[in-house]
C-alpha cells in the first residue's frame, strides 16, 4: 500500500490512494479456512514456467499480461486500482463477449482445492473483471465472461472453468470489497496521524543523554531520514536501544518512513524494547508496537489449549477468515500487540494467535521479531519485502548475525530421520510414506556413488567417510528428485486442507529446507557427504548424512537489505570492521561508527592471566591453575561469579577438580540444551545480596544479552580466547577465505573468537554505579593480534602467577 496524498476537488479535498488488485483481494475478499499449508504450494519459478507456457499456446488475436489501471472516486477517496490479467481475449462478435483468463497452478485437481482457496482466486478475477469493463465504459447489462485456467504441475494439464458476469454483478462485487477496504483504511489513516503527531512532539525520556547517546541518535536519525546504512560499536552500557528506537521514532513522525523493523537475537532483546516503548508510551507516544514470538511458542495446540480433528486441522484455523476481521479491529492502535495480548484476543474469537499475530503485521508501527523472519528464506515476512512502504531495520546484537545467517542458509538431511518419517506414514499416508521411501533408496544411491567415484576427502574414524563437492562439481540431483516428489505429496495434501502426519513436521521442514536452498547455492556453498557405520552392529545399513553448507551468506543478507529504506547493525561488538563488513555483506562505504565507553575506566579491574594454557592439549595440566585462580577470585571479594568456559567438557572437568577441592563455595552449571525454566533458575542463583559461582559457556545464553545489574555479577572468569572448534565446516570456512586473500584462520576462528570474549566480558559492568573485575585466563591474551583489537576503555594489567592476581585483586577491592 501507498501512502496517501491530498488531491483538491472543485468542491472538497478527497484522499488519493493507490492499489493494487492483489491487495485489496487479500484483504477485503479472503473468507472462510485458513489454509493448511506452511510452505507448501508450487514455487514461483513452477507458476511462472506454467504462465508461459500457456500464455503461448493463446490465440494469436489475444493479449498476454494486459495491464489494467481505474480511478474510481468512493468513501471520500479517489482511488487507482491496479492490476494485470494473465490473458485477454478481445471481442471478436457480438455473440461471443470479452473474455479474460487468470492462470492458477496447483499440484492437485481444481475441485480438491479448498473452498476458500477458489473463491479467494476467483474475487481476484471478478475485480479485473469489473476495472476492465469500467476502463471500456461498460454498460451495466453488457457481460464478460472470466475463465480460470487451473494446471495441475503433477498431471501436466489444464482445467478450464467459465463463466459469465453482467458487469453490474462485477461492479457490486468490487465496490463493496472496495468499501470495506476503505472503511479500515480511514480507521488506520486516523492512528498513522495520531502515531505521526505524538513521534513529532515526543522528547528523550531522560533528563540528559550519557556520553556517546545524542552522536548515535543523531547517526541513527539521519540514516533513517536519508536512506542506506550504518554500523555502530555501541560499547555495553551506552543505551543503545533507547538511543536507536528514539531517533527511529522521531524519524517515522518527521519523515516518510512507515514502518520500523526492530531485529533481536535473543528473547531478552525483546524484553528490553518493550520495556523502552512503555516508557515512552508514558511520554504520550502513540506507537503501536508487535512483539512476533514463534510459531512453536504461540501456537495454541502446542500449548494445549486446542486439538486438532479427525484430518489434523485445527480448529482455529476454521473460519479463521471469517473471524478476523472483528479481532483485527480490536487490536488495531493498541499500544503492545505482546504474544500475550493477541493470544486473549485469539482466545475469544478462536483464531490461531501465531497467524493472528501475522496478520496484523502491516498494521503495526514498530515490528520486534528475531532475525529469522527478515533474513531466513523459509521464514522471512513478505510483507517487510514490499518495497512500495518505507521501512526502517534496526539490527540489534549484530554481532550474532552472520553465524545466523549461514545457518539459515544451510540444510542436512540425515538418512536414519528419513527412515523414521516413511515409518511414521506407514499406515496414513501410504503415498507419502512411498515417496520418502524411495529417498531413502536415493540417498543410498548417491552415498555409494561417492564411495566408488571418489576417495573421501576426510577419514573421521574407521568406517567412516566424507566427502565435499561444491556446485560446479554437482549436487546429489537424484536426492533433489526425490525430495521434489515428496513435497510433491505433501502440497497435494495441504491443498486439500490435509495434513501429513504431525510426527514428521520438523523432518519436512528440513526437507523444504534443502529443496530451497539448493535452488540458491552459490559459490559459497558446499556439499558435504557422510556415511558411518551405525552404532547398532545388527542394523543393515549405514547412517548417511548430505549437507549443504553456506561459508558466507554476506550476499543473501546484502539482498535482504534491499527493500529498506536505511539499515542500522549494532552491537557492543563489531571489530575490526574489515572482517564485520565482509561477514554483514556491508556496502565498503558504510560508516562506522565506534562510541567510547560511558562509564570510567576505573570501574572495571581487568586482569590478564598469562600462566594459564588453556589450549586443547594443555587443559588437563590447567584445570588446578583454573580452580586456583577462580578460588582465589572468589574469595578476594565473595559475590556473584561467573566463569565461562569454551566447552561443556573443559567446564565439567574443572567443576569436578573445584567441588571437590572448595566444597563449601556453592557453585551452579549451566547444562546442556537447558530449558526455559533451567535458565530462570540458573540466572535466579544472580541477585543482589547473593554468593554464586556459576560456570557457563563462553557464547552461550549466560554470556550474551543479559543484564547483570550491580551486585547481581561483580566478576567474570574468560577461560580462553573463545575459538570455535575445529572441524570440518570451520576448515572449510578458512580455506574459503584463504583463496578469497584474507587470513583464513583470522576469519573462521579468531575474530569470532574475540567476539565472544568481548561479549562475555561485558556483562560486569551495567551501569555507573557498577564496579567489577573481568580476568582473561590465558597466555594468547597477551598476543599482539589481540592487544589492538581490545576496547578503548580496557586498561588491561598482567598477572603472571596466582599471588600477583590475589594482589592486583585486593588492590581494584580497596580503591
Amino acid at each position: 500500500m501507498s501512502g496517501l496524498e491530498t488531491a483538491e476537488s472543485d468542491t472538497a479535498a478527497i484522499q488519493t490512494l493507490a492499489l493494487s488488485v492483489g491487495e485489496l483481494v487479500a484483504f477485503a475478499c479472503r473468507c472462510g479456512d485458513l489454509s493448511a499449508a506452511k510452505t507448501g504450494g508450487p514455487t514461483a519459478l513452477e507458476g511462472i514456467r506454467a504462465h508461459q507456457k500457456l500464455q503461448k499456446k493463446r490465440p494469436a488475436d489475444s493479449e498476454a499480461e494486459y495491464s489494467l489501471q481505474v480511478e474510481i472516486a468512493q468513501n471520500g477517496y479517489r482511488v487507482t486500482l491496479s492490476g494485470r490479467v494473465d490473458i485477454l481475449h478481445p471481442r471478436k462478435d457480438l455473440h461471443r463477449p470479452v473474455q479474460l483468463d487468470e492462470i492458477k497452478t496447483t499440484y492437485v485437481p481444481p475441485q480438491k482445492l479448498t473452498e476458500s482457496a477458489r473463491d479467494l482466486h476467483w474475487a481476484q478475477l471478478k475485480v479485473y473483471g469489473f476495472c476492465y469493463g469500467l476502463e471500456q465504459q461498460f454498460s451495466a447489462d453488457e457481460t464478460v465472461a472470466l475463465q480460470m485456467l487451473w494446471h495441475n504441475l503433477k498431471e501436466r494439464k489444464t482445467y478450464p472453468e467459465l463463466q459469465e458476469f453482467r458487469w453490474a454483478e462485477l461492479e457490486a462485487f468490487a465496490t463493496t470489497a472496495l468499501s470495506a477496504y476503505l472503511q479500515w483504511h480511514r480507521h488506520w489513516q486516523a492512528h498513522r496521524d495520531a502515531v505521526r503527531t505524538s513521534a513529532r512532539e515526543l522528547e528523550f525520556p531522560f533528563a540528559q543523554y550519557r556520553a556517546g547517546q545524542r552522536t548515535l541518535a543523531v547517526a541513527a536519525y539521519r540514516c533513517l531520514r536519508d536512506g542506506g546504512e550504518l554500523v555502530v560499536e555501541a560499547p555495553t552500557g551506552i543505551g543503545k536501544t533507547i538511543s536507536t528506537l528514539f531517533p527511529a521514532i522521531k524519524a517515522l513522525g518527521e519523515t516518510s518512513l512507515d514502518q520500523l523493523v526492530y531485529l533481536t537475537a535473543k528473547n531478552s532483546g525483546r524484553q528490553v524494547v518493550r520495556e523502552t516503548a512503555t516508557r515512552l508510551h508514558t511520554h504520550g507516544l502513540k506507537l503501536s508496537v508487535l512483539e512476533l514470538q514463534a510459531r512453536d511458542k504461540t501456537c495454541a495446540c502446542n500449548l494445549g489449549l486446542c486439538s486438532r480433528d479427525e484430518d489434523g486441522i485445527c480448529p482455529r484455523t476454521r473460519g479463521f477468515f471469517d473471524r478476523l476481521p472483528e479481532a483485527r479491529q480490536n487490536l488495531l492502535g493498541q499500544p503492545l500487540l505482546t504474544p500475550e495480548v493477541v493470544a486473549k484476543e485469539a482466545d475469544r474469537l478462536q483464531l490461531c494467535p501465531f497467524e493472528l499475530s501475522l496478520q496484523m503485521l502491516p498494521w503495526a508501527d514498530l515490528v520486534v521479531c528475531d532475525f529469522n523472519y527478515v533474513f531466513d528464506p523459509l521464514v522471512q515476512m513478505q510483507t517487510l519485502r514490499d518495497g512500495r512502504r518505507k521501512r526502517g531495520l534496526l539490527i540489534d546484537e549484530a554481532h550474532n548475525l552472520s553465524d545466523r545467517a549461514r545457518a539459515m542458509y544451510s540444510a542436512k538431511l540425515t538418512r536414519s530421520d528419513s527412515h523414521r518419517a516413511a515409518a511414521a506414514c506407514k499406515s496414513s499416508h501410504p503415498a507419502l510414506r512411498r515417496a520418502i521411501q524411495s529417498l531413502v533408496r536415493a540417498m543410498d544411491k548417491w552415498v555409494e556413488q561417492q564411495r566408488q567415484s571418489a576417495q573421501p576427502q576426510v577419514s573421521e574414524a574407521r568406517n567412516s567417510a566424507l566427502w565435499i563437492s561444491s556446485p560446479e562439481n554437482g549436487f546429489p540431483l537424484p536426492v533433489s528428485g526425490a525430495i521434489h516428489k515428496v513435497l510433491t505429496v505433501v502440497n497435494q495434501l495441504w491443498e486439500q486442507s490435509q495434513s501429513p502426519p504431525e510426527a514428521i513436521n520438523d523432518w519436512l521442514k528440513a526437507l523444504f529446507r534443502y529443496q530451497t536452498l539448493e535452488q540458491l547455492a552459490a559459490d559459497n556453498h558446499r556439499c558435504i557427504t557422510r556415511a558411518q557405520s551405525p552404532s547398532n552392529p545388527d542394523s543393515r545399513w549405514r547412517e548417511q548424512e548430505i549437507e549443504l553448507l553456506c561459508l558466507n551468506a554476506s550476499e543473501y543478507l546484502q539482498q535482504a537489505y534491499q527493500p529498506f529504506h536505511g539499515m542500522i547493525a549494532f552491537s557492543a561488538t563489531l571489530r575490526p570492521p574489515r572482517y564485520v563488513y565482509r561477514q554483514l555483506g556491508l556496502q565498503a562505504d558504510t560508516p562506522y561508527q565506534a562510541l567510547p565507553s560511558p562509564f570510567s575506566p576505573a570501574q572495571l579491574g581487568l586482569l590478564i592471566c598469562p600462566y594459564v594454557d588453556t589450549r586443547y592439549r594443555a587443559r588437563h595440566q590447567a584445570t588446578d591453575a583454573l580452580v586456583d585462580m577462580i578460588a582465589r577470585t572468589f574469595n578476594s571479594r565473595p559475590g556473584n561469579y561467573l566463569v565461562f568456559f569454551p566447552s561443556y567438557r573443559f567446564l565439567q572437568q574443572v567443576a569436578e577438580r573445584f567441588a571437590a577441592q572448595f566444597p563449601e563455595l556453592p557453585l551452579v552449571q549451566q547444562v546442556s540444551s537447558s530449558s526455559d525454566q533451567q535458565r530462570a533458575e540458573f540466572l535466579a542463583h544472580f541477585r543482589e545480596n547473593r554468593r554464586s559461582l556459576g560456570f557457563a559457556i563462553m557464547g552461550g545464553i549466560f554470556g550474551e544479552g543479559v543484564d547483570y545489574v550491580g551486585e547481581q555479577l561483580i566478576g567474570t572468569i574468560v577461560v580462553g580466547v573463545g575459538l570455535p572448534q575445529v572441524n570440518e565446516e570451520q576448515e572449510l570456512l578458512r580455506e574459503a577465505s584463504d583463496i578469497e586473500g584474507e587470513n583464513g584462520f583470522d576469519m573462521a576462528y579468531r575474530y569470532p573468537g574475540l567476539t565472544r570474549v568481548l561479549q562475555t566480558a561485558g556483562r560486569v559492568i551495567r551501569t555507573e554505579t557498577d564496579r567489577g573485575v573481568v580476568i582473561l585466563a590465558d597466555y594468547r591474551f597477551t598476543d599482539p593480534f589481540y592487544r589492538p583489537l581490545y576496547p578503548q576503555h580496557w586498561q588491561p594489567k598482567t598477572c603472571n602467577n596466582g599471588d600477583a592476581l590475589s594482589t592486583a585483586l585486593q588492590q581494584f577491592w580497596n580503591q
